[in-house]
């Protein structure tokens, strides 16, 4: 028990970690499966990296528990966490999925684009709109056009 009180924030993140990887597994093998679909189906990759999640969570837990572990999480030189680009990049996220389907697949890509540029460090918004907006059309138009899979519309999709 002395190992857990003295890196608590790493047996922190392996359990989130953990957590993650089990809710993964679970959410994959909700996954419908069509009729004819081969034992490699839409649920396997999905699955997969779920187990991964877990083993590494579990092992993560293992190595904070038993054996004392450097690193700048440990270091009391390190400086404290800057938690605005993490915070930044979650609402970058959380606009991408508020806006998927009513605004489309473009513009609620190319804002979390610009969301996540911000959170790297990025100056100019505007640079990051037009970046995320031209990699957000070619993504669509890769997929929707050229390769026939059916992503969504939306305000602009439906233009076309």
């Amino acid at each position: 028990m002395k190992a857990l009180a003295a890196r608590p924030q790493l047996v922190i993140v392996s359990l989130i970690v953990v957590a993650i990887g089990a809710a993964v597994t679970m959410l994959s093998t909700m996954i419908a499966i069509g009729p004819g679909v081969a034992i490699v189906g839409p649920q396997t990759f999905p699955f997969c990296i779920g187990l991964l999640l877990l083993a590494c969570g579990l092992l993560l837990l293992l190595e904070a528990v038993k054996a004392p572990w450097d690193c700048e999480a440990t270091d009391p030189r390190t400086p404290a966490l800057d938690l605005m680009p993490m915070a930044i990049l979650c609402c970058g996220m959380v606009v991408n999925v508020a806006l998927i389907k009513s605004a489309g697949f473009i513009i609620a890509s190319t804002l979390m684009f610009a969301f996540t540029a911000k959170a790297f460090g990025a100056r100019r918004l505007w640079l990051s709109l037009v970046i995320g907006f031209v990699l957000a059309i070619v993504t669509y138009y890769g997929f929707a056009r050229m390769l026939d899979l059916r992503i969504g519309g939306g305000l602009i999709e439906d233009l076309f």
